[in-house]
């Protein structure tokens, strides 16, 4: 598991992500066209037209992270963090795009098979492709697994079916060449639903981030953990969490010796805030202080109930 990053870090991140996926579609589609052209493949003009609906996703994404970056203004007091879950559903229809083509492909390639060109222009821009795609997934991945962003997971999970479609388009012309005409059709099916079923997945969680869904509850029990293990603080309740973009935005009530100082109570709030953003960066936290009688010395965690 690659270690959290700060702000700036993410930023910087997710910009060469998003550069780097432009480019490697520029790339696919400028290699690919030649080989199209040449060779006369019907199965690499469905990967062409794949890496145009890629190239061009990817250019939302770009789009999208660069507005989510932009800090809180006037008019935007939370940031523009949601741009990336809209990025995220725009992924998640060309994806279902790309995988209702394939299935279309799929079926009409069952029906009518169609001769592939072997030639060896055609096999190897196909294998640049493997290549520049493996390279971007696995860097794409580690952004995502630094910054939890939803934009570019969506974006490597159109490479990673570029991927498996450049795979395929490869087998069936080496298959081809053997008389077997039907190949790439089944692989294509094959992919066509998953790509279909990947593409719910990330509208899903894009849906939900729109909705202000509650962290998850491994991040749920972390800040309760924190909040716990802070002196002074004697329970916590009311705890509510969202995420826009890559900014976590915490809520909760914390209760405090009502006898003491409002200089002191107030210390401890801020140790209790400074204590959860160590834990995740990059978060907004916004603690309210509830007065209580001292009745007992450990901190009482809050209910497991949200």
């Amino acid at each position: 598991m690659a270690a959290p990053c700060t702000p700036e870090q993410a930023a910087s991140l997710l910009r060469r992500a998003t550069l780097a996926s432009v480019s490697v579609a520029l790339i696919l589609i400028v290699s690919k066209a030649i080989a199209w052209w040449l060779s006369g493949s019907v199965a690499l003009l469905a990967s062409l037209l794949d890496s145009i609906m890629d190239g061009s996703a990817s250019l939302v994404t770009l789009l999208a992270v660069r507005y989510s970056l932009v800090p809180a203004d006037a008019e935007h007091r939370f940031g523009h963090g949601k741009a990336e879950a809209l990025a995220g559903l725009g992924q998640a229809t060309f994806i279902t795009l790309s995988g209702l083509f394939l299935l279309y492909e799929g079926v009409s390639r069952v029906l009518n098979p169609t001769p592939v060109s072997a030639t060896g222009i055609a096999l190897a821009v196909m294998g640049l492709s493997v290549v520049l795609t493996i390279l971007l997934v696995r860097y794409q991945r580690h952004v995502v697994r630094r910054t939890g962003s939803t934009a570019i997971a969506g974006d490597a999970l159109h490479y990673v079916s570029d991927l498996a479609m450049n795979l395929a388009i490869i087998g069936a012309i080496v298959a081809a060449h053997f008389g077997y005409l039907r190949v790439d059709a089944v692989v294509a099916l094959l992919i066509g639903g998953y790509i279909l079923y990947a593409a719910w997945q990330i509208g899903y969680q894009s849906v939900q981030l729109l909705l202000d869904r509650e962290l998850d509850d491994a991040e749920r029990q972390q800040i309760t953990a924190v909040i716990a293990a802070q002196p002074g603080v004697l329970g916590f309740h009311d705890l509510r969490t969202r995420q826009s973009g890559r900014t976590r935005f915490i809520q909760v009530h914390v209760e405090l010796d009502g006898t003491q100082p409002l200089e002191q109570a107030h210390a401890r709030v801020v140790e209790v805030g400074d204590a959860i953003r160590a834990a995740l960066p990059g978060s907004e936290v916004i603690i309210h202080a509830d007065p209580v009688k001292a009745t007992h010395a450990d901190p009482v965690p809050e209910p497991g109930s949200r």
